[in-house]
This record gives C-alpha cells, sequence and structure tokens, in this order.
C-alpha cells in the first residue's frame, strides 16, 4: 500500500491518493473529498499518514519546515540513531545530504531494504530539497546529524583530530 500525494480534484489543494493493488482511494483533508473503498487497516494507515501531514499529535512546528517535512526528517533522524540494517540506510541518505563528499554519497539500491513508511519519509524531504536548497545544519538538526556521524562515520571524527 503506497499513498501519494496530488491535487484534490474538488478544491484544488494537495490530497492523498492511496493505491493498494488495483484498489485506489483519494481522500482531501482540506475539503472533505472522498472517492474509493478502503478496508479498515487501510483507513487506519491514511488516517495516520493524514495526521502527520497536518501536523497533529506533537505539537511541534518548525519555521521552515512544514508539519510533514518536520516529522519525515525527524522520524529519519531517530532512525538513524538507531542500530538496524535499516538505520544504517537512514543514515547514508542524511549523511549524504550533510555532506556527501566526506560522508559518501546515498546508493539509490539502499532503498531496496527500506519499509515503504521510511522510503515515503525520505520522498517528503527529498521534494523539501528540491525547493529549498538549504543544509541540516541551517535547520537547527546541526548537532542531530553530528551524533548520526559519531555512531556511523567516527572515523571521520578522527580525522578533525
Amino acid at each position: 500500500m503506497n499513498i501519494y500525494h496530488s491535487t484534490c480534484p474538488s478544491c484544488g489543494n494537495e490530497a492523498d491518493h492511496l493505491m493498494d493493488g488495483n484498489a485506489i482511494a483519494v481522500r482531501c483533508v482540506h475539503c472533505g473529498y472522498w472517492a474509493g473503498e478502503l478496508s479498515e487497516v487501510q483507513e487506519r494507515r491514511l488516517k495516520r499518514h493524514q495526521d502527520r501531514r497536518m501536523g497533529s499529535g506533537n505539537g511541534e512546528t518548525h519555521s521552515i519546515l512544514s508539519p510533514e517535512e518536520y516529522w519525515a526528517l525527524t522520524y529519519l533522524i531517530r532512525l538513524a540513531k538507531s542500530d538496524t540494517g535499516q538505520s544504517a540506510r537512514v543514515a547514508n541518505f542524511l549523511l549524504s545530504w550533510w555532506n556527501n563528499a566526506s560522508c559518501g554519497a546515498f546508493a539509490l539500491t539502499d532503498l531496496w531494504g527500506l519499509d515503504d513508511e521510511i522510503t515515503q519519509a525520505m520522498q517528503v524531504v527529498i521534494r523539501f530539497l528540491c525547493r529549498r536548497q538549504v543544509y541540516p545544519d541551517t535547520l537547527g538538526f546541526k548537532d542531530d546529524f553530528q551524533a548520526i556521524i559519531r555512531q556511523w562515520r567516527p572515523h571521520l571524527l578522527e580525522e578533525e583530530a
């Protein structure tokens, strides 16, 4: 099951399009437009996704990042700070943004080993980077990225010393 964003046919705002096999459903949180049928599980997943997009839950705000972008980036940072196979791939993705010359580039084949929710968060970050050409330290995430470097690229810290 994948969730994509496109224009709502009713109000023109961004709507969520859920695709699961051949089934397609569209829901707009702005005007309430709804088309398609969903199972209870699909309904819960779409609701969770929309809650994140609209920034409900923790009340965190950011001056540059939208609620969806903030959630996606902090979610990826939390994953990169943990210790799993997926965490290493997420760290590669984030550190390639930080400095791909010293931290290494992100291999697109790393996407093959990631859950859909993680790749969707990466897509949100990529869309943000296409619009805003900024580095993570300018967004207030310098300490987080330095922690990721300490965990996944400790040799870079030794080179600085």
